[in-house]
């Protein structure tokens, strides 16, 4: 028979272990996918301009990763951060969602220069993605 302060240490450990165990709780989706791929967008952004090239990285579809390198894409990300922290963003348009493609135009601000921007996402592994394929850059 195991004495008492063990065993109260034990039912202890054991609702310890248990509790770290079990699954964390899935966040609620979006209701609205408008919502989801404005929020996408946004927080795509905030990592670019935050300097979080690895967070950013992964909101890409594949397609868009493909034959890409991620220390060209940190580079460009190192210096959107020194300009992030002078970028408004003032807009984020009603998305066009067509099946499992959307496009959503974004307006920004840095200092006098108003600029729009266009974002493509994918909607991929359960996921809306930025989509911005090599085919679909222009090329110098």
């Amino acid at each position: 028979m195991t004495p008492a302060p063990y065993r109260l240490l034990w039912c202890a450990l054991l609702v310890l272990v248990t509790a770290c165990s079990a699954p964390a709780p899935t966040p609620t989706p979006f209701v609205n996918p408008a919502d989801e791929v404005r929020y996408v967008v946004t927080r795509y952004l905030d990592a670019i301009y935050h300097g979080r090239a690895g967070e950013a990285w992964l909101m890409h579809s594949r397609a868009t990763n493909e034959g890409e390198s991620f220390d060209e894409f940190a580079a460009v990300v190192r210096i959107a951060k020194e300009i992030g922290s002078r970028i408004e963003i003032l807009q984020v348009d009603e998305p066009d969602i067509r099946g499992d493609q959307a496009s959503v135009i974004v307006v920004q601000r840095l200092g006098p220069r108003i600029s729009t921007y266009m974002f493509r996402l994918v909607y991929e592994d359960g996921h809306w993605k930025i989509h911005n394929p090599r085919d679909l850059v222009p090329q110098p």
